[in-house]
């Protein structure tokens, strides 16, 4: 799967792109089946696994403990099924043409917007939050609908263009979420996905999604890849540890 010139323009130009039906009906098969079980708590540590905040307050509760699992993070790094999907040759393709050849897979979260509580994600740009890259331009995430993501279950918004902007800082995040909340944000777009569809977002792109108002899961994976010409710029002492995808690594980069 190669991105003609059109998504290339559009992604520039917007930040976000959408690619139809990216993956086959088996892939996303064996991909919700391991969502399950590292949901249930197999193949990963507590420490990659986040329960719904409402949840964890005691304000409402779960039929189980994997119906009240938010999202788990760093999965690619410990199970080999969501890796596989991380290589995807197709997925890596689209990468490709928007960073270049030399690829690496710096971080992941598997979504799991849970039924009727999965809770709102307030308005963010990725790459300030915990991806330490030098240029900070060099980052692209892709997002792939396990589950058809709808308005109503809480697909993805988008601020098209404010990738833009540059990497921006929390008085900016408060701002675009006030307006958002308060239905003063008039360029927002959802972007409403096929299971088995994907977007590729910019990492600077301001983006959010609302709550799941159904009773069905919302799920969602995203890999986050960086070109591997960049330069980590984060503490000596922090786990580093992206994985190659595609194409060389190099001297004094991550």
């Amino acid at each position: 799967m190669d991105l003609n010139s059109a998504h290339i323009e559009q992604f520039y130009e917007d930040g976000v792109i959408v690619v139809e039906g990216l993956l086959r009906l088996e892939e996303i098969e064996t991909l919700r089946k391991r969502a399950e079980s590292v949901a249930r708590g197999e193949h990963l540590g507590e420490r990659h696994r986040q329960v719904e905040p409402a949840v964890t307050a005691g304000k409402v509760g779960a039929d189980s403990y994997a119906a009240s699992v938010r999202k788990l993070s760093h999965v690619a790094f410990a199970d080999e099924v969501f890796e596989a999907h991380a290589r995807n040759s197709r997925v890596l393709d689209c990468i490709e043409a928007l960073l270049g050849p030399n690829l690496k897979l710096y971080q992941d979260q598997l979504f799991m917007k849970p039924p009727r509580i999965g809770s709102r994600q307030q308005y963010h740009q990725d790459q300030p939050l915990g991806f330490n890259i030098e240029p900070t331009t060099e980052m692209v995430t892709c997002w792939a609908a396990l589950d058809d993501a709808t308005i109503e279950n809480g697909c993805l918004w988008m601020l098209p263009g404010t990738h833009k902007l540059g990497a921006l800082g929390p008085d900016e995040f408060a701002e675009f979420e006030e307006q958002s909340t308060s239905g003063a944000l008039s360029d927002e777009r959802p972007i409403e996905l096929k299971a088995g569809d994907c977007s590729f977002h910019h990492g600077h792109i301001f983006h959010s999604s609302r709550p799941n108002l159904t009773d069905q899961r919302r799920r969602g994976y995203a890999t986050h890849y960086v070109s591997a010409r960049c330069r980590y710029t984060g503490p000596p002492d922090q786990e580093n540890d992206a994985i190659l995808v595609r194409g060389r690594s190099f001297a004094e980069c991550i």
